[in-house]
């Protein structure tokens, strides 16, 4: 049996909530990943189970790669549609945050959340969250938000809801976020929710097949191409990866082509930090990873108006490519004379 973690005063204030209304709007962060869709989407299915009528709102384009999680479910992608999601916003009755720490990290719906009056709760496993939330359920030291959610719906009393298309998009979040177990994943109790969630048959290899192991034939070509053309090492500790624009358009990159390329130099003995830098429309997107003692959070929220995780991490540059890449030489520098 798994332990009780989620602090009982939070847990009822959360109840009360979702006793209280009919109307709940979850969203999560934008550019989602399997942890953020999955997690929305399980969570959805069981507050529909408990008859109410929730929607999922994402910020943006889920990416092609991820688009088998949510095939047969229904939810508003905010970019896309925003007279809609707007309304249905305005008029929702909780607004319930997954996979994100701060209002700003849902893009161009910012100001409708900020602006809305009705209660808003926070489910997250990063650090530092923002205290604008009536309820807060953080827990950093967990693997994933989905865990967070399935021990939530344990918790609640809601096991019985769960069905193997929740156990399916819980699945996938937690996969997702761990590298398949390979990080993020050193206490036991990650393992006994995975395999909680294969009890309710869930097809497990269709589903690292589908989230791990497939990419469309543009988006190989672009990550064998960047790996090999754009790629530099410095004092073989430090990669960095840089695709501008016209990288970008010559193999036709979509949403989630890049996914996962910022790990590959760390597959090399020797390196700790990755960076990855991808030139935007509006702004130059950075991702980072590290092993050992080497923490990027701190880089990406001191340099790069970001965050994440020890070892995961990721912002936003809004000078020119060339600015950033000088930044981050600048920052290789100051990290070999503090050594």
């Amino acid at each position: 049996m798994l332990e009780r973690i989620i602090d009982n005063g939070e847990l009822t204030k959360l109840h009360a909530l979702i006793d209280g209304v009919s109307r709940i709007v979850i969203t999560c962060h934008k550019k989602p990943d399997g942890d953020a869709i999955g997690s929305s989407l399980a969570l959805c299915m069981v507050l529909r189970k408990l008859g109410k009528n929730a929607t999922v709102i994402i910020p943006d384009q889920l990416a092609a790669s991820l688009s088998f999680v949510a095939e047969n479910f229904d939810y508003v992608t905010f970019s896309r549609n925003e007279v809609m999601a707007g309304n249905i916003i305005r008029n929702t009755q909780l607004i319930i945050a997954l996979d994100y720490n701060c209002l700003d990290r849902v893009g161009g719906m910012t100001q409708l959340l900020l602006s809305s009056s009705v209660p808003k709760v926070l489910i997250d496993h990063h650090l530092n969250p923002d205290k604008c939330f009536e309820v807060m359920i953080s827990h950093p030291e967990l693997s994933s938000t989905c865990e967070l959610v399935y021990r939530l719906i344990v918790e609640s009393g809601w096991q019985s809801l769960v069905d193997k298309d929740i156990a399916s998009s819980i699945f996938v979040g937690i996969m997702t976020d761990t590298g398949n177990l390979s990080f993020s994943s050193s206490y036991p109790e990650v393992y006994e929710v995975m395999a909680d969630l294969m009890r309710y048959g869930i097809d497990k290899p269709r589903l690292y097949k589908m989230a791990m192991d497939t990419v469309s034939l543009d988006s190989l070509l672009l990550q064998s191409y960047a790996l090999l053309n754009k790629m530099t090492v410095t004092d073989n500790e430090y990669a960095l990866i840089v695709l501008d624009k016209n990288d970008l358009e010559k193999f036709n990159y979509k949403t989630g082509d890049t996914e996962r390329l910022v790990n590959r130099p760390l597959s090399v003995k020797g390196i700790k930090w990755s960076t990855f830098m991808r030139e935007d429309s509006t702004c130059i997107k950075v991702s980072m990873r590290s092993e050992g003692d080497f923490a990027v959070d701190t880089l990406c929220s001191t340099y790069f108006n970001g965050g994440g995780h020890k070892h995961a991490a990721a912002g936003e540059f809004s000078g020119t490519l060339e600015e950033a890449i000088s930044l981050y030489h600048n920052i290789v520098e100051h990290i070999k004379k503090d050594r």
